[in-house]
């Protein structure tokens, strides 16, 4: 065993020497992203590092476990403990799978000294020294006086780094059926205040699979992805994923690596007939998803695992310096808890399992631990429209350029685009209307319900709402104040969210050529989540008192920051704020529709639209997986994102149909060339009548193909190849979509795309 692993090593070194150097990241860390090799991080990789230690003889897991004690143990689980070496393991009574904190043969692996002290590390500690403005990683096994006590269901270890002078206790419990781990932040010592904790990692090698094994993790990246194990991409950089997306105080100067939003703070670890489906319960605005596959660490394992940035950072330039100054945030540590779950999945028979009992895992804990309810919209085939009301736009006046607002779909266009679509045969519709207020069209902070003169006031507005109701189409009307100028209430010098730095965090638009700012348009500033309690409090009684039953609240349920001035709000403040601020919203407002949706408003909201169907694509990927839909399935009605601003229309809606999802369609009533030069250029393709024929053809494609499973749950989902995907729901009904034909079956009926769409749309 030994020789075979030696000569994989040995062939994963190889292969990390020639992936070429152009390689794309896999981080969502704009730091991280800088380079673009793992292979640059390691200078002398030869196959020596990779060799197994053949003085350090292999153990198995009856070896290991003769070293433990018993803490707990119930019908399901069994929580052990060595004090010696500092190690738990967690046992599924159902297959007997043992899941091990760290490797039990980290001695004997591939790797230098450093590598396997991490290895055999249950936490890694990241502390700052603001005086010198940098920070320090420590491993504890390598740094650490640790020491271990078990009490009742619990065990609590509690690690004193010394060089740091910081002390951090963790406690793991065995609860019916789950283990967690708890950091209570009150009870960290931090002895010397020029040493302070800016990110901790604990067991970062749980669950990690040796390079024989065979597997993969669930990464919750866009619509979901999978890493396998050993997959011979040793070159790429790690993943490192932000659950909820990087804080945007921070505003950096060229425009960052973007990819797809991490809305789910989870991932997930498929080993045969068991998996673990891990959860950051608490803490987690702050948490990172790692992982890494065999060789990019320097190191024979796969692992993934969860960091938490507890005090962020950023940057600035003094002067004509050209080197940008580190500093730290300020205040004390104001993450509250941390609290991780490790859910031991397995299926009663013994069989494997897969990326969807890891989705029903996490469903499950949405349902029974978070409070998220099923939609009363979930059963409904919806087409999802966007219309874009208005924006600010130059014109000449007089031979001088005047800003104005400039109409783009006004309330009587929005009424005749959806009897068109009726017309058609679009018997359901769920309607986002954005810009539709004075306030929201001059970019200021909208929280009142006011029609927009330019698109018709308060007459048409109320005659769409009308036709609306009696023909059972859904309109929720929109607002997004995440940036904002001065007016209504709100001024920029007092309600701007600041940076670590000091600054005002001023939101910019980036050259789509150089990533560079575009001075064409204005910064915006960044509103502070100190404001939200007013704004969604005067949301809430203005659409209460227009008869509003629905609203869109925009970037708030995707978007997480922090307000570092002196009274400072975390990230982790913000979003307990913001659940605070929904629920008191839908009290007045019954039915929220997101558009798109982070773990921490799932309960609140009825719709979830303009839904990613793909991940980050980052290099070490294997597959890409509608997770996301899945674990949304019978639960929440979920869109893609706009259709007719996808540049592969047929696969978008094919693979809509294989996770059931809705479409989804953005409309303006204005000509292309008009939106030049606005904030709505991005919208060149939205124009209604080009697309109100093919919206209706496509809705009606993915009701007939997705007939029989309205708002049913998906059990099975199977890649069969790659162009043929097959879907399984829990009622019994079967679709299989041929990516290549453009048809989908279901229960034996075969219908083409092309009997419902055009060639030229098709492609």
């Amino acid at each position: 065993m030994q020789k075979k692993m030696k000569k994989l090593l040995a062939c994963l070194c190889c292969l990390a020497m020639i992936v070429p150097m152009c390689a794309m990241p896999a981080s969502s860390d704009d730091e991280a992203a800088s380079d673009t090799s793992a292979s640059e991080e390691s200078e002398a990789i030869s196959e020596d590092d990779y060799a197994m230690d053949e003085d350090e003889p292999l153990i198995t897991d009856e070896q290991a476990m003769a070293e433990m004690k018993l803490a707990a143990e119930n019908s399901k689980l069994a929580l052990y403990y060595n004090d010696k070496d500092i190690t738990i393991a967690l046992q599924d009574k159902n297959t007997g799978k043992i899941w091990w904190s760290n490797p039990i043969n980290a001695d004997a692996s591939a790797g230098k000294a450093a590598q396997k002290q991490e290895l055999k590390s249950g936490m890694t500690l990241t502390f700052g020294e603001p005086s010198k403005r940098r920070t320090t990683t420590n491993q504890s096994k390598a740094r650490s006086d640790a020491a271990m006590q078990a009490s009742g269901d619990s065990v609590t270890v509690t690690y004193d780094f010394t060089d740091a002078e910081i002390v951090i206790p963790v406690t793991y419990t065995l609860h019916d059926d789950y283990m967690s781990l708890n950091v209570d932040t009150s009870q960290i010592t931090e002895k010397n205040s020029d040493k302070i904790i800016t990110d901790m990692a604990f067991l970062s090698t749980f669950g990690a699979a040796e390079m024989d094994e065979e597997g993969y993790y669930v990464i919750p990246d866009g619509s979901g992805a999978l890493i396998n194990f050993n997959n011979n991409k040793a070159g790429y950089r790690v993943y490192q994923g932000k659950v909820y997306g990087n804080d945007i105080t921070a505003v950096k100067t060229t425009k960052p690596t973007t990819g797809r939003n991490v809305y789910l703070p989870m991932f997930g670890i498929v080993k045969g007939d068991s998996a673990m489906m891990v959860v950051a319960d608490k803490g987690d605005t702050c948490a990172t998803i790692n992982a890494y596959v065999a060789g990019q660490k320097n190191t024979s394992y796969n692992s993934c695992y969860f960091d938490f940035e507890i005090r962020t950072s950023d940057e600035f330039l003094m002067g004509g310096d050209a080197n940008p100054l580190r500093v730290f945030e300020k205040r004390g540590i104001l993450v509250p808890e941390i609290e991780v779950r490790y859910y031991p999945v397995s299926n009663s028979d013994k069989s494997d399992v897969d990326y969807v009992d890891i989705a029903d895992a996490y469903r499950n804990y949405l349902t029974s631990d978070k409070g998220v309810e099923r939609s009363e919209y979930t059963g409904d085939n919806s087409l999802y429209v966007d219309f874009y009301g208005a924006t600010m736009k130059q014109e000449p006046i007089l031979g001088f350029p005047v800003t104005l607002q400039h109409k783009t779909t006004a309330f009587e266009d929005a009424q005749n685009i959806l009897e068109q679509l009726n017309s058609l045969g679009v018997d359901d519709m769920t309607v986002q209307y954005h810009q539709w207020t004075t306030a929201d069209i001059k970019e200021k902070v909208s929280d009142k319900a006011k029609p927009a003169s330019i698109l018709g006031g308060k007459s048409d507005f109320n005659k769409l709402m009308d036709y609306a109701d009696s023909n059972g189409i859904k309109i929720y009307p929109a607002v997004d104040n995440l940036t904002f100028k001065s007016g209504s209430g709100y001024f920029t010098m007092t309600d701007t969210t600041i940076r670590v730095s000091n600054a005002y965090s001023r939101q910019i638009v980036y050259d789509l050529a150089h990533g560079v700012e575009n001075k064409y348009y204005d910064a915006m500033s960044l509103l502070s989540p100190r404001k939200y309690e007013k704004m969604f409090t005067n949301l809430a009684k203005s659409y209460s008192k227009a008869g509003l039953d629905n609203i869109s609240v925009g970037s708030a349920t995707t978007v997480i920051y922090g307000d570092y001035g002196k009274k400072s709000v975390s990230r982790e403040m913000f979003k307990n704020n913001l659940q605070d601020y929904m629920e008191s919203l839908k009290a007045s407002v019954p039915s929220i529709l997101a558009d798109g949706a982070n773990a921490y408003v799932l309960k609140y909201v009825d719709h979830i639209s303009n839904v990613p169907l793909s991940s980050s694509k980052y290099d070490v990927f294997d597959t890409e997986i509608p997770f996301y839909q899945i674990v949304m399935s019978g639960l929440k009605p979920v869109s893609t994102t706009a259709v007719n601003g996808d540049a592969q229309i047929s696969d978008l809606v094919l693979r809509a149909i294989a996770s059931g999802s809705n479409l989804h369609f953005d409309f303006v009533a204005e000509d292309a060339n008009e939106l030049k030069d606005t904030k709505y250029d991005i919208l060149y393709y939205a124009d209604y009548k080009y697309w109100v024929d093919d919206a209706a053809g496509c809705y009606k494609f993915v009701k007939d193909a997705l007939s029989g499973v309205e708002g049913v749950q998906i059990a099975d989902y199977n890649i069969l190849s790659d162009t043929q995907i097959e879907t399984v729901y829990t009622n019994g009904v079967t679709t299989l979509v041929d990516l290549e034909n453009k048809t989908v079956t279901n229960n034996g009926r075969t219908i083409s795309m092309y009997d419902y769409v055009g060639k030229e749309v098709i492609g």
